[in-house]
């Protein structure tokens, strides 16, 4: 009687693909936009858990897109997620943010080269984000 030979790791699902394909698009996309184009704030949310981490990266990032990022991370526990804004700074593209920590530079490093397959080099910063400024009509000139 022969036993079962041990199978090779399940491929991901259709919607977990599509997930990942449309993070990936918008997150390089975020990258170019925070290099090319400073003056346009690129936000950002970081999605770090005990093995791994996940950024997604555009020009208005909500409470919502935890939904987007919780499939990405597999079976990783511990899941906390950041806010903040990406700028690219000497070279460097520098996450900052309120509740982020320079030890998360890093896993964001391997999260990125596992999500793009390209290398980035960041900087992890703790600070204050410049919030869009959104005018109303009372604002508007007359």
């Amino acid at each position: 009687m022969a036993t079962a030979a041990p199978s090779a790791p399940a491929a991901p699902s259709a919607n977990v693909a599509s997930v990942q394909k449309r993070v990936r698009t918008k997150t390089l996309e975020g990258l170019k936009a925070a290099r090319m184009s400073p003056a346009r704030p690129t936000y950002f949310m970081l999605c770090i858990g005990n093995k791994g981490a996940v950024a997604y990266l555009a020009p208005v990032v909500g409470s919502g897109h935890k939904t987007l990022l919780r499939p990405l991370m597999g079976k990783d526990t511990g899941l906390k997620y950041h806010l903040g804004q990406c700028i690219y700074e000497q070279g460097y593209y520098t996450f900052v943010g309120p509740t982020v920590a320079p030890g998360m530079k890093r896993k964001l490093e391997m999260g990125l080269l596992t999500l793009t397959g390209r290398r980035f080099r960041a900087l992890v910063r703790r600070g204050a984000v410049e919030e869009a400024k959104q005018k109303s009509s009372a604002e508007l000139p007359t």
